[in-house]
C-alpha cells in the first residue's frame, strides 16, 4: 500500500472533483501489511538495483531504503504488532527488514485499489488517510512537517465531503477508533480549526 504524500497523488485518479495534490517529496512510503505473505520469495532488492536504485541499510537497525539519485527514495514500513517492543521486522518474502510503526496500523484496515496509469495501486481510503494524519500530527517529526500534514488534511477533506461514496466514511472510521485516538484527533482538529 502506498502511504504518505504519494497516496495524495493517487487520489487525483480517484476523486471526481478538481483535486490537485500538493506533492513536494521524493519519499515513497510503502506499507507492507502482512510480513508473512506471500510465501514465495520476491527478490525486490535485485529488481530495484537493476533499475538504478541504491540499496541503503541503516547500520543500527538493519532497516532498508532504496534510493535513485535525487529522484526517489523508497521505504518499506510495516505494522507494529504485539507488545510493541519490536521496531524492526523481517519481511521474509522480500528479504529485507522494515520499520514497524503502530501509528500506521489503521491504514492497513482501509485499503482502496485504484486504476492508475494501467496499474492497480493500493492506497488507504482518503477518510482513513485524513484521520491517520490527524492522529499522528502531535508526534510527527520533524515538527515542520506537521503544518504540511494539516494543509493536506484540509485539502483532502473538501473532496471527501464532495464525494458521494466517501462523505460518511470519516464518521464511520472515527467511531471504530479507541477513545484515546478520538480525543487526540478532536484536539488536533480544535487546535487547527478543522471540522470533520
Amino acid at each position: 500500500m502506498i502511504i504518505g504524500s504519494w497516496a495524495e497523488y493517487i487520489y487525483s485518479y480517484y476523486f471526481k472533483t478538481n483535486f490537485m495534490p500538493n506533492l513536494r517529496t521524493r519519499d515513497v512510503d510503502f506499507l507492507y501489511g502482512n510480513i508473512h505473505r506471500p510465501k514465495n520469495k520476491i527478490n525486490i532488492a535485485s529488481a530495484l538495483i537493476e533499475n538504478g536504485y541504491s540499496y541503503v541499510m541503516n547500520p543500527t537497525s538493519g532497516a532498508v531504503k532504496f534510493m535513485k539519485g535525487d529522484l526517489l527514495e523508497l521505504e518499506f514500513l510495516t505494522r507494529a504488532v504485539g507488545s510493541g517492543t519490536q521496531h524492526i521486522y523481517e519481511i521474509p518474502s522480500l528479504g529485507i527488514k522494515a520499520e514497524g510503526l503502530r501509528i500506521i496500523n489503521m491504514l492497513n484496515d482501509y485499503p482502496l485499489e485504484l486504476d492508475c496509469r494501467d496499474f492497480i495501486v493500493t492506497v488507504p481510503e482518503p477518510a482513513a488517510y485524513v484521520l491517520q494524519k490527524l492522529l499522528a500530527n502531535l508526534s510527527r517529526t520533524p515538527t515542520y512537517k506537521r503544518k504540511k500534514d494539516i494543509d493536506a488534511v484540509r485539502a483532502i477533506l473538501v473532496h471527501i465531503k464532495q464525494s458521494v461514496p466517501d462523505a460518511g466514511r470519516i464518521s464511520a472510521i472515527f467511531e471504530k477508533l479507541t477513545p484515546k485516538a478520538q480525543r487526540t484527533i478532536e484536539g488536533v482538529c480544535k487546535e487547527n480549526y478543522i471540522e470533520l
